[in-house]
């Protein structure tokens, strides 16, 4: 018993669908009244079969073994393919797929002619596979042409560029006037990018595409759009039947689909805005900031803390104060009584004003002082202090070059879309896209001069708008005008929009095929063209065109570095020297009036066993000497190895035991006639051996 199909999706009679087909009439090899079997559009037959209306129909049987000719032979010598073998029938679509699990499938042969003829068929229902079914229609694709073997009249819009100009027979492109004159002469070859593209998919196509002839653009579509796009008046020659199809970068436009059918896009032009080339900054203000650029504010502040903390724990472990009081207790006492409490808080200020422009120094000049008399908490900080210096410094310098050379540019002010059209700034833009333009941004004050980009960039140059609305791939074709406007392309989005051919619409989808067979079965693109067109002619820019690239370009590895990008460490040595100059003149200008100085080169808490010897009285009387000598017994009673005398040699002592012995001069206006020289002595690690100090 023949099977009918499985529940829930049963074989249907399609034989009154068969026969209702018209200009397929055929007669089988039987004498039965039947139909030709086709294969869609394509034109794949399946081997000129002419089969009876009830192919397909009714139960599950080996339809393709009785009516294909394919499957038909002497099976002891001929190859039958496995589907010849397999059971199917035709099913009722709705119904299976609502009751049923099957696998259906629309039938080429005679689906195209109208919804009214589709009929649709399974496998599964007759519980059989159709994976050798669609191998036969894989092989059948790959073996057969797209298009087949067609020769196609292209036409291509006027122009003298890269991407589309006309050749002299040795190769020179013409000029724009000897295009205008032999721009209707089809025996002077068309060249350019696209024309290079378009032969390759053609040679790729391997004779699917016969040949492929190049042809002008008529004058009555030209006539037509004169005062618009003449690519738009390419479009008119393929939607008049003139030509197959048009080949340049032709944006994908509402007004023009209307008009044909596109191919597939090839690439996505940017529209992006436009602006005036700004000017280099120059002033002094900017080449001040430059020397800080190598660094982040944050990392600044972060190289700033570490050396005020360097500083600040430095004269903690260095310990002088504790040393004081424990050697010389009662005399501070004493001494205190008769000096003021904010004397010793000046004497800290300068102690950690003294550390920190010396831990400034050692960042500066990229090392720390050796110190081998120092104590353990204080070279370990060292240690930590060297090692960040080191690092912090290779980093800042390995990057300073570059940013002292770099030119800066002054900011624009056409940044953004929002800014041009707070200041009302006039826009030019392509004709072909005011519909597009004027619908996304339709509060700007758009220009859409005639004849395309020409009258865009004359629009420019007589000052009728501020900013343009360019493509990037539009960029390649106008490089010269766009760097003789001196114009760069800005990151600011527009408008993004796909390039394709205007093809017939029944070939669209066979061009279509070949274009992205091209890319994903070759690697073979326009981009990829573009790129081989540009590096066998050696083309080059003329001027960088990219705002974004403005900086990039001054920044040359081997610039030389002038005064002017050196002008804030030559302002800091002056205002340093300046301070030092006065400071050095307040200093002996308080030793010549007799007056205590601050500003001389001793480093400590400025505890010393004279009190205040600013009244000639006491000095007269003899006190300050006695209490003196006394001291000066005990400083030798107590500390006999610090005490050696003056001429041996202080650098073989321990920086932390030295003790430099001080010598005090009185002024004769305030000690009397005789000047008396007494001893005092300084802190450990204080000052440098041999040095002296005059104190008043």
């Amino acid at each position: 018993m023949l099977s009918t199909g499985n529940e829930g999706c049963k074989c249907i009679n399609q034989t009154s669908v068969l026969a209702s087909l018209l200009n397929r009439d055929c007669t089988t090899a039987t004498g039965r009244p039947g139909v030709y079997l086709t294969h869609d559009e394509k034109r794949l037959t399946l081997g000129g079969s002419c089969v009876a209306y009830d192919y397909g129909s009714s139960a599950c049987l080996q339809h393709d073994l009785l009516h294909d000719p394919t499957c038909q032979g002497d099976l002891s010598t001929a190859v039958i393919p496995p589907y010849c073998f397999q059971t199917w029938c035709y099913v009722d679509a709705k119904s299976c797929k609502k009751n049923s699990a099957e696998d259906i499938y629309k039938s080429n042969y005679f689906s195209h002619f109208s919804p009214e003829y589709d009929v649709f068929y399974s496998y599964s229902t007759c519980n059989t596979t159709d994976y050798f079914w669609k191998q036969q229609l894989e092989s059948l694709a790959t073996n057969a042409s797209v298009v087949g073997g067609i020769s196609i009249t292209v036409t291509v819009p006027r122009d003298d560029d890269e991407t589309l100009n006309k050749k002299w027979p040795d190769g020179t492109i013409l000029t724009p006037r000897e295009t205008e004159d032999n721009y209707f002469d089809d025996t002077i070859p068309f060249g350019g990018i696209y024309i290079d593209y378009m032969n390759s998919i053609v040679k790729l196509s391997k004779g699917d595409i016969r040949n492929v002839t190049y042809t002008h653009t008529s004058k009555g579509s030209l006539n037509r759009y004169k005062s618009g796009s003449r690519f738009t008046a390419a479009v008119r020659d393929v939607q008049n039947g003139l030509v197959d199809m048009a080949v340049g970068d032709f944006w994908v436009t509402g007004e023009r689909l209307k008009m044909t059918s596109f191919t597939v896009p090839i690439v996505y032009d940017k529209t992006v805005l436009v602006v005036p080339k700004p000017g280099q900054k120059s002033n002094l203000t900017y080449q001040t900031q430059k020397v800080f650029d190598p660094f982040t504010p944050g990392l600044w502040a972060v190289v700033i803390a570490i050396v005020l903390a360097a500083a600040l724990l430095s004269v903690w472990f260095s310990d002088r104060e504790m040393a004081a009081k424990k050697r010389y207790g009662m005399q501070l006492k004493l001494d205190q009584s008769r000096r003021p409490h904010k004397r010793r808080k000046f004497a800290y200020f300068r102690l950690i004003l003294d550390a920190i422009l010396e831990k400034g120094m050692f960042f500066f000049s990229a090392g720390i002082e050796q110190d081998t008399g120092a104590s353990l908490p204080h070279k370990v900080l060292m240690f930590g202090f060297g090692f960040f210096i080191l690092i912090a410094v290779s980093a800042y310098v390995a990057n300073l070059a570059a940013f002292l050379t770099q030119s800066g540019l002054v900011e624009t002010e056409f940044g953004t879309m929002k800014q041009v059209i707070d200041k009302n700034a006039r826009i030019c833009g392509h004709p072909a896209l005011e519909g597009d333009l004027r619908l996304i941004w339709s509060d700007a004050h758009w220009i859409f001069p005639p004849d395309g980009f020409d009258g865009m960039f004359d629009a420019y140059a007589r000052e009728e708008c501020k900013v343009l609305a360019i493509g990037r791939e539009s960029a390649f074709e106008h490089v010269e005008r766009i760097c003789e406007l001196r114009l760069v392309f800005t990151d600011v989005l527009i408008h993004e929009i796909p390039i394709a051919f205007p093809i017939r619409p029944k070939l669209a989808s066979a061009f279509s095929y070949w274009v992205y067979t091209a890319e994903k079965s070759y690697g073979y693109s326009f981009e990829s063209a573009k790129q081989a067109y540009i590096k066998e002619t050696e083309i080059k820019n003329q001027c960088e065109i990219e705002f974004s690239n403005l900086n990039q370009e001054e920044a040359d590895d081997f610039a030389p570095v002038s005064e002017s990008n050196m002008f804030l460490p030559i302002m800091a040595f002056a205002i340093c020297a300046f301070i030092a100059v006065v400071l050095q003149l307040i200093h002996e200008n308080k030793k010549k009036n007799g007056r205590r100085s601050a500003f001389g080169r001793q480093s400590t808490l400025g505890i010393s066993w004279v009190r205040g010897i600013h009244a000639a009285s006491d000095v007269e009387r003899g006190d300050v000497q006695v209490q003196r000598k006394g001291w000066d017994k005990k400083v030798d009673e107590d500390d006999s190895e610090m005490s050696r005398s003056v001429d041996e040699d202080d650098s073989e002592m321990p920086r932390s035991k030295s003790m430099v012995r001080r010598s005090v001069n009185h002024d004769k206006s305030d000690a009397g006639d005789d000047a008396k020289r007494v001893q005092i002595c300084d802190f450990p690690g204080a000052n440098i051996p041999g040095d002296e100090f005059y104190e008043n």
